[in-house]
Parts: C-alpha cells; structure tokens; sequence
C-alpha cells in the first residue's frame, strides 16, 4: 500500500505549520511525499503533479525483466489466442478448471486518476506528462499571493488578517480538488480501468499492477487470464464504486466462465467489500473466497478524530514530540521544525491549523464518501453532527448513512458470507505506534494507519509493545476450543475475541506501508487463493502460522539477490567467490523459511550486502556523521526550548 493517507495528513500539516515560514513551498515532510510540477503552457491558474510511488517484489521484477522489444508483439499475438473461446470466454480453461479467478482491489492512491482537460483528453504537465489527480490537485500560483501578507506577520508577529488570507487562498488553490454536495468530483477525471485480465494488459500494465500488489506467482499458477485488478477514484463515491465493483464480478464471471471469484479488498478496497456486502447480499453466490489484506473493516480512528476535529495539537505534541515521531527519531528535521515554528506567535499558528483544515472539509472531507468509510462507526455520530450541521449536503449525508449501516451490519455480513460456504480470510500487521497526527494514536495498537480492532475484526491487543496482563481473560471470545492458543507469542494480542479467530493471520511489527514489500504476505496470499490446502489457521504453522514477524525484502529480492546471482564468480578471488556465494545461499534460505525470523532476515540481509561491497558492485554505507551531528544538537535544543521557554512562539509572553 502506498503512503497515501500519511502523505494528505503530512501535506495538511505542512501546509498550516511551514506555510508561514518557508514561502509557498509546501515542504517536504517525508523524502517522497510530494513532487510538485508546475503547468506552463497557459496563463490560467495550473496544477501540481503529486508524484505517487509503489513498491513492487521480485515477482514484478521478474516479469520486467523477462520482457525485450519484441514482446508488445506477443502482447498481440496472446491476446488473440484468448479470444479463441465462444460465449465471451476468455479464459484458456473456459472456465473448466480448479482455480477461481481473483480480483484485486487495492488501497487508497494505487488507482491512477487523470485530470482531464476541456477537450476530454488527459490533461499534461509542463514535461507533457499525465496529471495524476491523487492525492491533490493545487494551483499553486495563488500561494504566491501569500508571500507579502507572511512576511509582515512574521515581521509584526501579529494576524493582520494572515490566517483568514491564506484559508482564502488554499480554498482557491485546491478547487479543482473539491468534492461537491452530491458526492461527486467538481473537476473532469479518468480512472485508468482494466476491463479484462491481466493476461490482456500491455507490458506497461502489466508493470503497474505487480508494482501495486506483486502476486504475479499467483498468475503464475493460475494463469494471467485468471487475475483481475479493479480500480477506482479514493476519493470518489462509495456506492458509485460499489456498484462499479458488483458489475465487474459479473463480468469477471462471464469473461472466465467461472461462476465463483475470489477477491482481495487491500486497505480502503476493503470498505467497498464492506458496502458490497450490504448492498448486494446476493454477491455471495458469486464469491469463493475474500482475502482481506489489512482491511479498515471498522475504518481508522486516525480519520475519525480528523472528521471530528481532533488533532494532536495539545502542547507537548505541537512542541516536541508529534514531528519526529512522524518523521523518525533519526531524522533531524522534526526537531528543525519544533524549533522554526516558534517564530509564529502561538495564537495564530491554532488559528491557521484550525483554518487550513476547515478549507479542507469544505473541499475534501465533508463531501467525500469514499473517505468517510474510513470513518470508525464509533464516530460517526459525532463526526456527521459536526460536519452536517445546518442541514449542509444533506445527499451526501443519506449516502454516509448508508456506510455507517453498513458498518454496523459487518461483521454478520461477513459471517453470512461464511454461513454460505465463502471462505473468508484476514492478514492483520501490528504493533506499530498509529501516526501522531492524532489523540488516538496515545491509545491504540495497529499498524500505523488503521488501528487494531478494525482491522483484526475484534481482536483484542495491549498497546504498543504492551503485553495484554497477566490477569487477562478473554471477553465473549470467538473461539472456545481449549485446545486452541490464540495468544501470540509475545503476548500482545488475543486472536480469539476477533470475528475469524481460526482465517485471520497477524504479522508482529509490520506497518501498513510496508505490506506489499512483505514476502511472506504475497506468499500466503497466494497460498489461500490459489490452493485449497490452507483451510485455516491450524492447517501450515511450519510454513503459515497465524502469528508470524513482518520482514521487508523489497531491495534484496529485486535488486541485490538477482544483481549478486548474475556475478562471474570465475572472475573473483577466491575468497570473495566463497563469500559471494555463502552470501547468496544464506539469503536464499532466509527467503525460502516463511516462518520469519528477523534477525536471521538482517543478518542474510547484510551478508550480501557486505559480498557485494567487496566486489565492488555495491557502495559502502554513506557517512551521516553530519545527519547524526545535526540530530543530536537540534533534538537538545528542541528539548531545552520546550523545557525552559515552554509551549509557546519566540515573542509570546510566558504563560500564552
């Protein structure tokens, strides 16, 4: 999954905390959160380009790599041979064979979503590329106009009218952005479908839905004709959505000749199963399987304290510790930020965070139905009270009702599903700290963007590396068998209180973001949905057990191991070819073990590593003694000031 919610909470806080003090340039929050490009061509108001960046795995890679000049040509010639079957088959089995096909339905930001111009054609940036319209559109020369009204309230370090000025002005900068009163995008967009199965895709296709979720080796059992991606715009319409997604399983169906699919809702995928399922009950005559990837079945309490207004801006968060927490203890510049935003006067830093993000629910929050899916049902209430107040877009409302019933009615929605012969299953990550954007995040465990109990279905967990007591018992579990532990074993979590106790599988520091770089995750994926020899929890824990260890391995499967594999080790020394190859072996085994055990995964890690750097085919690790020296120094005075000047702005009196 990409970093898409983090990156909007990133870019609305930089937006109301930096804006003052670094011009108009939003800020880099996080190394890749923003990639601004700036359309020229016209003398109209133009838009930023926010890069969006996915993570892929050595199945991806091994389709790119496997790919030459010649191979759009096959492209063609393959996509004819489907089309050999009658009756609108596409499939090679015509639907005679063991495999269901599956359809993927990713997480926020992984659907590309055009803007498009007056002309309906792709709109382009000042490089002649695609404006992607995830995850926001800004026109950002508007912000220019707020340069001379900043500098004369940093100057005076009084208001002046700054902060009203600049909710103005980003209102204006974020038109093209805005969701209106029926739900509906106000600007011209194009979500790029795939209508058919993978095995019909273009190379470049092809490229981006390994890239998106890298289960090519499920293709490659079932075939590319048995695999399906479904996309849509995160920031659309729930039940238009939804309905897209019903009418795309009959389609898949007719396609394949299958009468039963599989699907796999990732992450916010996941609230438009919730709402297919309340919707369209009678789609359970179509699944086989589901096979959520940690779903916000219950939402995110990250977005239910944003929807009610509840951000970390007590004074020890502002001050201290919220910024390096979000961008890490070993980056320095949280700490750089804690002691610059001191040069806004207190009050008027609250008042431009309250305004920005009251710009933001008129444009974005408020009217946006996708996203209230990621509103917890807990918070609904609350949430809808203060953002409908007055009898505001009263269409959209009905619609969020719609969602918050089907909230509600989950978790019998899905045991019906079961009751109905669907197998249903679930990967949960956790224990790690929820965002600080948040009250929330003091409380919950999860994996950094959707807490616990939404995403395990129940289940119950101690909070961050906090062991459930050792008088614990278990509230109305799910699982009575005696015979049965569904304690993990480092005591956090009770798997048994949790709607599938016996489906769900949980992976021990694993964040969100790093899901789709997990092996292991795509590897039991695969497991469920290809075979049936994993009915459940029980069935593999030499190979699946339900609480394993999340490991990334990205950059060794797709670059390292394969780059190390290619060397001539006639052409080494010897010692080096022995330690090339000990170096190899060991990473191949750490891979082949899918019951992970990290520190074996670090150690092969850096074994090749070190192999790789004695040849030459790797550079040694860049020295941060200047990153490491700015942190120390900045962490100390970011203390000091907090300790001794206390929670406020560098000309407030003591006690603002």
């Amino acid at each position: 999954m990409t970093k898409a919610i983090k990156k909007i909470l990133a870019l609305s806080l930089s937006l109301a905390m930096l804006l003052s003090f670094t011009g108009i340039n939003a800020g880099q929050v996080e190394a890749n959160v923003v990639a601004a490009e700036l359309k020229t061509e016209s003398s109209a108001p133009t838009v930023l380009d926010f890069a969006h960046s996915v993570s892929s795995f050595e199945e991806a890679a091994k389709i790119l790599q496997a790919q030459d000049p010649g191979q759009d040509k096959a492209f063609e010639l393959e996509s004819a041979e489907l089309g050999k079957n009658t009756d609108g088959v596409l499939t090679q089995c015509g639907g005679d064979c063991a495999h269901a096909p599956s359809i993927i339905i990713p997480g926020i930001g992984q659907s590309d979503v055009f803007l498009l111009d007056e002309n309906n054609e792709r709109a382009k940036d000042k490089d002649g590329k695609d404006i992607n319209a995830f995850p926001l559109l800004i026109d950002i020369e508007y912000l220019f106009l707020l340069i001379v009204p900043m500098v004369k309230m940093l100057v005076t370090q009084k208001d002046n009218g700054f902060t009203d000025l600049a909710a103005k002005i980003l209102k204006k900068s974020l038109a093209k952005t805005q969701i209106d009163d029926k739900g509906q995008p106000v600007s011209n967009l194009e979500v790029k479908t795939y209508p058919s199965s993978v095995a019909t895709c273009t190379p470049k296709e092809r490229e981006r839905v390994f890239n998106t979720i890298p289960i090519s080796s499920y293709s490659d059992i079932v075939g590319e004709d048995h695999l399906y991606f479904f996309t849509y715009n995160s920031f659309g319409n729930n039940l238009d959505e939804t309905e897209n997604l019903y009418n795309f399983i009959q389609t898949v169906k007719r396609e394949t000749g299958h009468d039963k699919i599989n699907i796999v809702p990732i992450s916010l995928g996941s609230t438009l199963a919730v709402s297919l399922f309340e919707n369209y009950p009678q789609v359970s005559d179509d699944l086989n399987k589901v096979v959520f990837i940690v779903p916000a079945i219950d939402g995110s309490c990250l977005v239910g304290d944003l929807y009610k207004g509840q951000l970390s801006t007590d004074d020890e968060s502002l001050y201290k510790t919220m910024l390096p927490e979000l961008l890490g203890a070993d980056d320095y510049t949280g700490y750089l930020i804690n002691i610059l935003i001191r040069i806004i006067p207190k009050q008027i830093l609250h008042d431009l965070l309250d305004k920005v993000l009251g710009v933001l629910n008129d444009i974005l929050v408020r009217n946006c139905t996708m996203i209230w899916g990621l509103v917890p049902s807990a918070d609904y209430e609350e949430a809808a009270q203060k953002l409908f107040a007055d009898g505001q877009s009263p269409l959209v409302k009905a619609q969020t009702e719609n969602y918050y019933q089907a909230q509600l009615n989950a978790h019998d929605n899905i045991l019906k599903l079961v009751e109905d012969g669907v197998q249903v299953f679930n990967v949960v990550d956790y224990n790690h700290p929820i965002y600080p954007f948040v009250p929330s995040s003091k409380n919950n465990n999860g994996d950094g963007l959707i807490h616990f109990d939404s995403e395990s279905m129940g289940a119950t967990a101690g909070y961050v590396d906090s062991p459930l007591p050792s008088d614990y018992t278990p509230k109305n579990p799910r699982c009575t068998d005696p015979s049965h532990n569904h304690i993990s074993p480092d005591g956090i979590v009770d798997a048994s209180t949790g709607l599938l106790p016996e489906t769900t599988f949980y992976f021990y520091n694993q964040d969100h973001e790093g899901t789709g770089r997990n092996d292991v995750i795509m590897k039991l994926a695969t497991e469920l949905l290809a075979y049936d020899n994993l009915q459940d929890v029980h069935s593999m824990p030499n190979r699946f057990p339900q609480f394993n260890v999340g490991r990334e391995t990205k950059g060794l499967m797709n670059d390292r191991l394969p780059k190390a594999k290619q060397v001539d080790q006639s052409l080494l020394a010897p010692e080096d070819a022995a330690q090339l190859q000990a170096a190899i072996e060991r990473a191949e085994a750490m891979l082949a073990d899918t019951v992970v055990d990290y520190q074996e995964f670090l150690a092969a890690e850096n074994d090749l590593n070190q192999a790789l750097i004695q040849i030459g085919l790797r550079n040694p690790p860049e020295d941060k003694k200047f990153e490491k020296y700015a942190q120390a120094v900045l962490k100390f005075v970011s203390d000091v000031l907090y300790q001794y000047w206390g929670p406020r702005g560098y000309s407030d009196k003591r006690g603002a």
